[in-house]
């Protein structure tokens, strides 16, 4: 069951992690009044890029568009609760025993870390595409606290993300704002199929220029929304033997205590999970069951540094219904040739 618990948090992380760049590329949409002069310069200046379409016209607008192409590396950590309901356990695939009116889980914790590489380019001078790919590890804490205590962590899991994306962004004066919108695959070993996730969200954020025309520093924050497939299944290992025999102890406990008509009940569900404690052989455990977040929605803050145009370091905390930090180094670059569009008239 935590496996899949796993699954969904590395889903969250790493679509987290592919919206961060993106903010640091609308930074230097905006020019200010004091730096009047170097406005003026950009509209002297050719525009020497393929992309984005009719960004030499915005350009000689006087706006300080970015480089249209860029490559970034994110690293990405989180933790998150779930809660799950309609939840069935066996020891094979096809005999499942639904567990909702025997169990409760005080807490489903995980740690998880991603590492993300993205491409994106500006197809507009407000509308940035990308697509990327990474890799994912995690380690989910179980708390169970009825029908007998029981603690434990699981093995560390690994997996494969990929998806695409896309942000909408601009600038008014020294306030930058984006909108974005992106679907996440993450499959992670053990389990039976990739996990689908969307994600959509908005920020704003005041943008700070340095002397230098082309460095400035943005102060963001947003909300965002986490949608992920509802049912889930998989299969359930334990990270080593101790944790076998404390979770043996608290199971023989809840068993003893039962009056003799629980306990013929329940004795195939007994017997099962006290065979699969004591072997000391791997057996699987299925599950199935319907997971959500606490909340969809939670809240970020976060900044984005430009050091010139070139290279970006970004960095965004999100709190409330979920706990994530996200930290990314981009750089920027493009394709020389003529600007697509550049004489289309309205």
């Amino acid at each position: 069951m935590t496996n899949n618990i796993k699954k969904i948090i590395a889903s969250a992380i790493f679509i987290l992690a592919s919206f961060t760049m993106t903010y640091g590329q609308i930074t230097n949409l905006s020019i200010s009044d004091r730096l009047e002069s170097y406005r003026d310069s950009l509209k002297r200046t050719p525009y020497e890029w393929h992309l984005p379409v009719m960004g030499e016209r915005i350009r000689k607008m006087g706006f300080d568009i970015p480089y249209p192409n860029g490559i970034s590396f994110t690293y990405a950590t989180s933790n998150q609760d779930i809660l799950i309901s309609n939840a069935f356990i066996g020891f094979s695939e096809d005999e499942l025993i639904p567990i909702d009116g025997l169990a409760r889980f005080k807490k489903i914790s995980s740690d998880v870390n991603a590492y993300t590489l993205r491409y994106d380019f500006w197809l507009l001078p407000f509308l940035n595409v990308y697509g990327i790919g990474g890799t994912v590890n995690a380690v989910t804490n179980v708390q169970l606290g009825l029908p007998f205590e029981m603690e434990f962590n699981t093995k560390k899991n690994t997996g494969l993300g990929y998806g695409w994306g896309a942000v909408l962004g601009g600038a008014v004066g020294p306030m930058v704002m984006s909108a974005d919108f992106g679907m996440v695959w993450t499959k992670m070993s053990n389990l039976d199929q990739a996990n689908k996730s969307i994600i959509f969200g908005a920020r704003t954020g005041y943008l700070m220029k340095f002397k230098n025309p082309v460095r400035n520093l943005a102060l963001l924050v947003g909300a965002q929304y986490l949608g992920v497939n509802k049912a889930g299944s998989g299969k359930l290992g334990l990270i080593s033997t101790s944790d076998k025999e404390q979770a043996l102890d608290g199971l023989n406990g809840w068993y003893d205590n039962l009056t003799d008509r629980e306990q013929e009940v329940l004795e195939p569900l007994y017997t099962g999970v006290a065979n699969w404690l004591s072997d000391e052989k791997p057996v699987d455990l299925y599950y199935q069951f319907d997971k959500k977040f606490i909340s969809p929605w939670s809240m970020n803050v976060g900044f984005n540094f430009q050091f010139n145009k070139r290279y970006t370091l970004t960095g965004i905390y999100n709190f409330g219904s979920r706990s994530q930090f996200v930290l990314g180094l981009g750089y920027r670059f493009g394709f020389k040739g003529k600007n697509y569009l550049a004489g289309f008239q309205l």
